[in-house]
């Protein structure tokens, strides 16, 4: 009867103390997504704007997509024709210049095409006022610089 009761005491005690390691690590799980947010993420129109310009400048270059949002600075080009044999070196030009007029900035620069696809439709979506949706937004172009190289 002792042995029986000694048990299931052991049990219920096991029990409770997993699921509550279970919640603390949800809680902290949380609390670092949150924090991974804040303050609450800007998009930088203006900025953008001055990149593109900046980044059109460069010759060679047929379609530019610009995303900034707080201190990363994403810019995918896309060359066509004979250009493409001088691609790397046209990479190399734009960030060197956009390095110039932003110092503080995070630049990544792509010429791939499905990465040139993503952060076009990133940046043809409205910026919203919520913050979980702007913290996912930020969340989406955080992948997006994962798969850039430079």
């Amino acid at each position: 009867m002792r042995a029986t009761f000694v048990m299931l005491t052991l049990a219920f005690a096991l029990t409770v103390t997993g699921c509550t390691k279970q919640s603390g690590t949800e809680t902290k799980q949380k609390a670092q997504a949150e924090s991974l947010c804040m303050p609450v993420p800007v998009r930088h129109y203006q900025w953008e704007e001055r990149a593109r310009a900046i980044t059109a400048s460069v010759k060679g270059i047929d379609k530019i997509v610009v995303v900034q949002i707080d201190k990363e600075l994403d810019v995918a080009i896309q060359v066509t024709n004979f250009n493409r044999f001088k691609l790397e070196s046209i990479q190399k030009e734009v960030g060197k210049k956009l390095k110039e007029a932003f110092p503080d900035a995070n630049i990544h620069v792509t010429a791939d095409k499905r990465l040139i696809k993503d952060l076009q439709k990133l940046s043809d979506e409205r910026w919203p006022t919520d913050v979980k949706e702007a913290c996912q937004k930020k969340k989406s172009l955080k992948e997006i610089e994962k798969k850039m190289k430079g």
